[in-house]
């Protein structure tokens, strides 16, 4: 049996936000929230429910989320800088 819910705009983008942030679908985060169930989402859409998630999955979009304490910038351009340091490496005959 489905149900339809009706609910305001901006109660719709507010739990489509934070349902994105954890990585999962509005209903599997409404799922999540009721007491009977607050690791697991019976309720989830059943081809999210079975495609098993990766850490990358879990993270995409929160890199460089966190802040440190300090004015670094510390996970910007990591992939360039890497790619900087072996170069000096290669060039200096140490890979």
């Amino acid at each position: 049996m489905s149900h339809l819910l009706e609910m305001p705009d901006a109660l719709y983008t507010a739990l489509k936000e934070a349902a994105d942030a954890r990585g999962i679908s509005p209903l599997g985060w409404i799922a999540a929230h009721l007491s009977h169930s607050p690791q697991t989402t019976p309720f989830e859409d059943s081809e999210q429910a079975q495609s098993p998630q990766t850490l990358a999955d879990l993270f995409a979009g929160r890199v460089g989320h966190i802040q440190s304490g300090g004015k670094e910038r510390l996970s910007e351009e990591r992939g360039a800088a890497f790619t900087d340091y072996l170069e000096e490496k290669r060039k200096a005959g140490h890979l």
